[in-house]
């Protein structure tokens, strides 16, 4: 055996790739969660602030009291879908954080095979070395 690079080698670094990748994209998804979360925390903002408004302003006219009333809808509709998008960013983090976790295993897992074969090799290695040396002992004594 050769105690040399195997083909575990090229697998464990392909897998290393893939990690890698893994965490660019997990981080992407970070920074397009905050994102969204941060349009979602100004339109509770801003509904808040409308909200607010409308209370202090009790002398308006109805027909501001319905823009004002559609106006607020619109904001809990808006906030609605910014609530689903958010969450479905979560659950994508998640799948892709369970993903990084998968394959990190599949490393470690493959790290300690190479681990083991390494250690295998370089007893065989040690092995041999042990024959020449008792074949090259024995030919001295035999001579002598």
């Amino acid at each position: 055996m050769q105690v040399g690079s195997s083909r575990l080698q090229t697998v464990i670094r392909v897998k290393d790739i893939q990690i890698q990748g893994s965490q660019r994209e997990l981080a992407q998804i970070k920074v397009q969660k905050d994102q969204e979360q941060g349009n979602l925390d100004r339109l509770e903002e801003k509904q808040n602030s409308a909200m607010t408004d409308a209370a202090r302003d009790m002398k308006t006219r109805a027909r501001d009291l319905q823009t004002s009333r559609a106006f607020l809808q619109s904001l809990s509709r808006q906030i609605k879908q910014q609530e689903q998008t958010v969450q479905s960013i979560s659950d994508k983090e998640e799948t892709k954080r369970g993903e990084l976790v998968e394959q990190s295993k599949s490393q470690q897992m493959l790290e300690k095979i190479e681990d083991k074969r390494r250690g295998e090799a370089q007893k065989e290695e040690e092995r041999k070395a042990q024959r020449v040396i008792d074949v090259l002992a024995q030919r001295m004594k035999t001579e002598i």
